[in-house]
């Protein structure tokens, strides 16, 4: 059940203080004009707060993360508000923490805007603590309440530059790449009937002697794979896994197939982003 909270601003402890002030002297003087002054003031505050209260009612958020997330880096998560209510709310305001607030001048049915996060930790996070408020109707007071949002994203651990000593463990080595999908490096692996590759590739001498194109296929020179042993890292498991981290970015970044080692733990050499990710991810929920 949500619990709704209220918050005087400057304008409305002004109103209050003239407010109490007007009673007690209505109280004093018996004079009905302040009686009604003071009725009215009374009556506005009750109203206020009834309409206060139904423009945060029948909202409902949902987040929706990037695709990369880091620890103690800001990231732009989207934010998708509903509204169920027949009227729709005005002057929504949503913050996580220390984030910046976004602000929602009107919603009516559906609206979505952009929040900057940040993450103090790595690790998997099943939802997220919003506090929704609005100074809406005249800015008297803020009501405002908490609602926790399932998020299910996994944050990725912050990157920590190694040292030079540590990336000498890794060095580059060349060799050559037998299964490439790369072609017009160094030397020929194979020929084959042309299928629209560019003409330097064309193999002229068994286009001659067939009468049909055909090309070369050729060899790539590339990194060898790379595994990532946080036993070669110093410091402790959690500057370890950041220097981790910050490796994966750096070799996946050259193109090098890239594997991880730790203890029993073993992820095989394989490049692109989906495995970038799933290294990022296990040293995440590194334990």
């Amino acid at each position: 059940m949500i619990s709704y909270k209220v918050r005087v601003n400057r304008a409305g402890t002004f109103f209050v203080g003239i407010t109490i002030f007007l009673g007690v002297a209505a109280v004093n003087t018996a004079n009905n004009l302040l009686y009604i002054i003071v009725s009215f003031l009374l009556s506005f505050m009750l109203v206020s707060g009834v309409l206060s209260l139904y423009n945060l009612r029948g909202l409902r958020f949902e987040l929706i993360p990037p695709a990369e997330v880091y620890a103690d880096r800001v990231a732009s998560f989207r934010v998708l508000v509903e509204n169920s209510k027949r009227f729709p709310s005005f002057l929504i305001k949503v913050f996580a923490d220390e984030s910046m607030p976004l602000v929602f001048p009107i919603v009516r049915a559906k609206e979505e805007g952009n929040l900057s996060l940040k993450f103090k930790k790595r690790g998997f996070y099943a939802k997220l603590t919003l506090m929704v408020s609005s100074p809406f109707p005249v800015g008297l007071f803020e009501r405002y309440y908490y609602v926790d949002v399932p998020v299910s994203v996994v944050v990725f651990p912050k990157p920590l530059e190694a040292s030079s000593s540590e990336l000498s463990a890794f060095a580059e080595d060349k060799g050559i790449n037998l299964q490439s999908t790369k072609r017009g490096y160094d030397m020929v692996s194979s020929v084959r009937e042309y299928r629209g590759e560019p003409l330097k590739l064309i193999h002229w001498k068994t286009t001659a002697k067939r009468g049909e194109l055909f090309v070369k296929d050729m060899y790539e020179e590339s990194a060898k794979p790379v595994v990532i042993d946080l036993d070669l890292l110093r410091g402790s498991l959690e500057e370890k896994v950041s220097k981790a981290s910050y490796l994966v970015l750096k070799f996946t970044a050259e193109g090098r197939a890239v594997g991880l080692r730790y203890k029993e733990l073993f992820v095989k050499p394989s490049t692109g982003q989906l495995h970038k990710r799933e290294l990022l991810k296990t040293l995440a929920l590194l334990q």
